[in-house]
């Protein structure tokens, strides 16, 4: 067998170096970098440059440094200098990354050739792939730092947000907000006090750090005198590290030995109804802003506990024993459908009388293929975390509910349709803070749906309204929000229409696969198929994937899609035995597979069917499939290699993602995406990237194969660069079966093509 070329080789033990990523700062990495690239060329110099600062340099003294030669021969490609100390030397430069960073090498003797020109380009990519991983990681390790820093304080302020979720008795979650806040702030004393909410809770009261009968002498201060009264009747927070002047001035008598004070109102229902304090004993002692914003989230807790406190009593009022756990969600402890229907007839009673009142329709995008990676418990888990920070995100007199499965509901009283799409734009930035679940990041967005009152419309109505504008935004991209215009009922009327076509398509079996071959551009003939789904629609013809495969994604069809293409597709192959009997096939397969094992049996049901051997059918994923990293994919990879099937990855060099992944998972070929075969021929930075997903493959033992062939001059360039497989318009459009077999009978070759 023969050897790898050098070029190859040189780039594959400089790929070696970044599998240790995780291990390398960015300074051993740029250090080890040019150390590779002056071994692999015999350079005398190797210089890395960020606008035009020299970061690196090998090859001269720290103190000796020729920036300015370095920088003008970053500026062009080849270049021939004379260095000082050197002599006479030919410089070569590459662009590192899109961010400015330029790598130079100088080399005496003999000019750069344009093998080691495309090594040193692949080399200089290489490093700024990796550079831009390494940055992230150190954002991400420092992020980590950061928050291990305020964990505990995260575990204080969750642990009064569960007691208020677990909807506890109100003195209760008070205590333990001045417990936290006396813990959190090093403080001597904490007094919390709300009043005004009638019904039996008039003179919430807690104390942390006051003995004996300090509790009832607390209770009869009224909340608007003292220093602590201007938090209650101005409504801000107030500090002071000289509490005895500030009393005196006030004219109230401080307590004794107290020497720093800050306090925060308490809300609810858009007034001001408490006040939490702090009080420090330590003379000098100075209430930092992270300290202030602390006590300020505690106030938003205690406001949030006496809002939830109120409704519920209210609620209470209304509802009696099992109507009460009938009307809320049992996961999130959100109003259900129900009650968020009564309380929408409430409010537009008060709109019927110039009131207005907006609803948001919240679903979380993706969450069907959440729950289906993770498993229901993860998916439970993000729910719980959704309702919480809906409630974050809303006003105190707003009501949010739980619909059904990732569907939420905010009623918002008093604002307009205009206003309420300012409020769900808080909801979608809320949502898209980072998540991490049982260690997994998870990236959350939703699609709001805003609709306003109008007169005459029902509960059911306005809040149809807009579940149909929630619609057009899961249309019109996801993570993003729309309000509700009369137009958008038809459109979803029509998806709904279509959804219902594509289920009666699949048990009338109108999804058919089109077959694209790929073929060996050194023999002429054909390599191989791809399997391409189209439905033949009886009333609309024959219908391209972009016309139902996104819905189909979405609600779950592509499964059965994906298993009645596969299924045809070995039937045809077996029966194409007779012309060809080493014709391969590939078919596409959705990620949500990957979460159900029962697709191994299937495969290995179908194969068993239609007396094929597992190594003639391929099975294409995405990058974004195996970097998922999850242990079930895995498996599942496994499984149905030992079937003898193969996989191949569609689209390679699009996704963001590590090239650890090509070992860890059983590969068997490379697809160059058709954007980089766009440019051969004509873009130097397009056909580095391809002559180095080639050598990549070929180091690795594996085919690949160019997408979008549509040139003559494409083909040439990749026979010349070793690509021997290609697919793409040059050759032949995706046909019928039928089509196919006609043309497999003949003598095709890339001579004559299919077309």
């Amino acid at each position: 067998m023969p050897s790898a070329p050098w070029s190859t080789v040189q780039l594959a033990e400089f790929l070696e170096v970044f599998e240790l990523l995780e291990m390398l700062d960015g300074v051993n990495m740029t250090r080890i970098a040019v150390d590779r690239v002056a071994a692999a060329l015999d350079a005398e110099v190797v210089a890395l440059l960020i606008d035009e600062t020299v970061v690196r340099c090998l090859g001269f003294p720290a103190d000796a440094v020729p920036v300015k030669l370095l920088r003008n021969a970053a500026e062009v490609r080849f270049s021939i200098l004379d260095v000082p100390g050197i002599g006479e030397v030919h410089s070569l430069s590459a662009a590192v990354s899109t961010a400015g960073c330029t790598m130079v090498v100088l080399r005496a003797g003999n000019a750069f050739d344009k093998e080691e020109e495309t090594l040193v380009r692949s080399m200089a990519r290489a490093l700024g792939l990796a550079m831009t991983a390494t940055d992230r990681l150190t954002e991400s390790r420092m992020l980590a730092e950061r928050l291990a820093e305020r964990q505990y304080l995260s575990d204080r302020l969750a642990q009064i947000q569960k007691s208020i979720s677990h909807r506890a008795p109100l003195q209760e979650v008070m205590d333990s907000i001045t417990q936290g806040a006396a813990e959190l702030l090093s403080a001597d004393v904490v007094g919390l006090r709300v009043v005004g909410l009638g019904e039996g809770a008039d003179a919430i009261a807690s104390l942390a750090g006051y003995p004996g009968e300090g509790l009832a002498h607390f209770r009869s201060i009224p909340l608007d005198q003292g220093f602590s009264g201007r938090a209650f009747t101005e409504g801000v927070l107030v500090s002071t590290k000289d509490f005895p002047a500030d009393a005196a001035a006030l004219g109230s008598a401080p307590e004794a030995f107290i020497e720093a004070v800050m306090a925060a109102p308490v809300h609810h229902d858009g007034h001001i109804v408490g006040v939490i304090n702090v009080a420090s004993r330590e003379v000098g002692r100075i209430f930092t802003p992270p300290e202030e914003e602390i006590l300020l989230r505690l106030a938003d807790h205690a406001s949030l506990a006496v809002t939830d406190a109120a409704a519920i009593h209210a609620l209470r009022n209304s509802l009696e024993g099992e109507r009460f756990k009938a009307s809320h969600d049992a996961l999130t402890a959100l109003p259900n459908r129900t009650t968020v229907l009564e309380m929408i007839e409430y409010e537009l009673d008060h709109s019927a009388r110039g009131v207005p009142l907006s609803v948001l329709y919240i679903d979380v995008d993706r969450f069907k293929l959440l729950n289906d990676m993770y498993g229901h418990p993860f998916g439970d888990r993000v729910l719980i975390e959704v309702a919480s920070r809906l409630r974050s995100a809303v006003r105190e007199e707003d009501l949010v509910g739980r619909l059904a499965g990732d569907e939420f509901v905010v009623v918002a009283p008093g604002i307009s349709a205009e206003d309420a799409e300012a409020l769900a734009q808080r909801v979608t930035h809320q949502m898209t803070q980072p998540l991490v679940i049982d260690g997994r990041g998870t990236h959350l967005s939703v699609s709001v749906g805003v609709a306003e009152s109008a007169a005459g419309l029902t509960s059911e109505e306005l809040l149809g309204n807009a579940d149909v504008a929630m619609y057009r935004a899961k249309t019109s991209g996801r993570d993003c929000v729309v309000c509700y215009d009369v137009q958008m009922r038809d459109e979803m009327f029509k998806r709904a229409d279509l959804e219902q076509e594509i289920s009666l398509g699949l048990k009338a079996g109108e999804f058919v696969p089109f077959f694209q071959p790929s073929m060996n551009l050194e023999t002429g003939k054909v390599h191989s198929l791809e399997a391409l789904v189209r439905w033949n629609h009886p009333t609309r013809g024959l219908l391209a994937p972009d016309a139902f495969l996104e819905l189909a994604e979405e609600t779950g069809l592509i499964v059965e899609i994906d298993k009645s293409v596969l299924d045809e597709s070995c039937r045809q192959l077996a029966g194409w035995t007779r012309l060809n009997p080493d014709l391969t096939i590939s078919v596409n397969l959705s990620v949500r597979h990957f979460a159900h094992p029962e697709i191994v049996d299937f495969v290995a049901e179908t194969l068993a069917k239609y007396r094929l051997h597992g190594s003639r059918l391929w099975l294409e994923i995405t990058e974004s499939m195996v970097m998922a990293n999850d242990a079930m994919t895995l498996e599942i990879l496994r499984s149905l290699r030992s079937l003898g099937v193969r996989f191949m990855v569609d689209d390679f060099g699009t996704g963001y993602s590590s090239l650890v992944y090509l070992k860890r998972y059983p590969i068997g070929a490379l697809k160059i995406d058709r954007e980089f075969v766009d440019g051969l021929g004509s873009d130097l930075e397009d056909e580095a990237i391809v002559t180095a997903i080639i050598r990549l493959a070929d180091a690795l033992g594996h085919e690949v194969i160019a997408e979008g062939v549509e040139t003559a001059a494409q083909q040439e360039w990749l026979v010349q660069s070793g690509c021997i497989y290609a697919q793409g318009f040059l050759f032949s459009k995706a046909v019928s079966a039928d089509a196919l077999e006609v043309l497999l009978s003949t003598a095709v070759t890339v001579e004559n093509g299919f077309l």
